[in-house]
């Protein structure tokens, strides 16, 4: 522009006809000459002045993108990791032959983190209320003069997809296998501690392998788990699977545990004990073979489920067999939406290691056999009113035989 407009003041100048330029006044010709000067100073200035406002709004574009800069890190991070937890508050009142009734209300508070580490590696961290020397229940009970309530270290774990459809889990995880319909066999609250591999197939079918630490012992054995799946979940919904998990060093061990959950055991006193010399120790070994099949579908537009659930232990030949059959009906899961379930459970006393089944059906012991009866409605969003009841026998068919009654309330919140 600079160039453009001098060169037209030239050409302006250069104009004037030759013949007229002596009669052109020499005071003209320098009037002429100042008035193209300030014209040219003027134009310089209004160039100085764009550059500069350009220079600015590049400045100003710099440090607004250094700014989204900084603040997408924190954005990014933060869309690696989730947070979930949820809190219990529940009634329970209990009957049982030979004991007073009990009522008690209980709490369970719990909030876990998943965190993205790589595209392949995924890490989950839990805590959780409860008795740390209780792997099969994160209840505090209330009412013990207003004291703090225990939380601990509920799962912490790592898992690979090492390839696809194959996860390796190491740590304190979750189940790494398929638990049939509702069956009671296991306890939800249970976390083992070890490595597991898991694979899933397109085609539905599904595996895993897992090895487990039940206890750790300088001066003994180490009791362990060493188990395996195989199964199959196809697209109609029928689910097969079969498990067996082979219990190891646990025969004459206590694996860490007070109370036993009902299994056959012999006095601490004995030489072969392994145990802390109070607590008794297991008199069998635990081999245990497990089948079992699930059927989901739909009754008009009412989702059903119902399943059968088999388990024996290999290692012995008396008393060591259970089973479990069930049905769901409905789904909890919008508000309004509601449920209803209904099992029948036996397990006599070896049938199952004491120390992972659970821990409500019969008072958490094997040789208990009966029926539990669940409904459930959503309140609002996240809000779920849950009931059950638990009709059983403990020690059935032995002269300790008695009944064993309880109902559980459950107001629950997730978030």
């Amino acid at each position: 522009m600079h160039k453009m407009i001098s060169a037209g003041a030239l050409g302006l100048l250069m104009a004037v006809p030759a013949a007229g330029a002596a009669a052109v006044d020499a005071a003209e010709v320098a009037e002429l000459k100042q008035q193209v000067a300030a014209l040219m100073r003027r134009i310089e200035e209004l160039e100085s002045r764009t550059i500069g406002a350009e220079a600015a709004q590049a400045q100003q574009a710099t440090e607004t993108l250094a700014l989204a800069a900084a603040a997408a890190k924190p954005v990014e991070w933060a869309g690696r990791v989730k947070l979930k937890g949820d809190f219990r508050y529940r009634h329970e009142a209990t009957e049982e032959d030979g004991l007073e009734d009990r009522t008690r209300h209980r709490i369970r508070a719990r909030l876990g983190v998943e965190a993205k580490v790589t595209d392949e590696v995924k890490a989950y961290l839990g805590i959780a209320t409860g008795d740390p020397t209780d792997p099969r229940s994160t209840n505090a009970t209330l009412g013990a003069g207003n004291t703090r309530k225990n939380i601990a270290l509920d799962y912490a774990y790592v898992d690979w997809g090492a390839f696809e459809g194959a996860t390796v889990s190491l740590g304190k995880m979750k189940y790494p296998f398929e638990r049939i319909g509702d069956s009671m066999f296991y306890d939800a609250d249970v976390n083992p501690e070890g490595a597991a591999l898991r694979y899933a197939a397109a085609n539905g079918f599904f595996a895993s392998g897992y090895g487990f630490w039940l206890s750790e012992s300088a001066s003994g054995a180490d009791a362990n788990l060493f188990g395996a799946q195989l199964g199959w979940a196809g697209a109609g919904g029928l689910k097969l699977a079969v498990t067996y998990n082979d219990y190891g060093a646990l025969q004459n061990n206590t694996a860490g545990l007070a109370d036993l959950g009902g299994n056959s055991t012999f006095g601490a006193a004995n030489s072969a004990c392994t145990g802390s010399g109070v607590v008794p120790c297991y008199l069998y070994d635990y081999d245990i073979l497990g089948v079992g099949a699930e059927y989901a579908f739909a009754l008009g537009a009412m989702p059903v489920r119902v399943w059968a659930d088999y388990l024996e232990n290999t290692a012995i030949d008396a008393l060591n067999q259970g089973y479990s059959l069930g049905f769901t009906l409905g789904e909890a899961r919008d508000p309004g939406s509601w449920q209803l379930g209904l099992l029948y459970q036996d397990v006599e006393k070896d049938a199952q290691w004491g120390g992972i089944l659970d821990s409500d059906f019969a008072g958490g012991t094997t040789q208990g056999r009966g029926i539990a009866a669940r409904g459930s409605w959503v309140a609002a969003r996240n809000v779920m009113l849950n009931l059950t009841y638990f009709d059983n026998v403990r020690d059935y068919d032995l002269a300790s035989e008695r009944d064993f009654r309880r109902l559980l309330l459950d107001l629950n919140f997730r978030f």
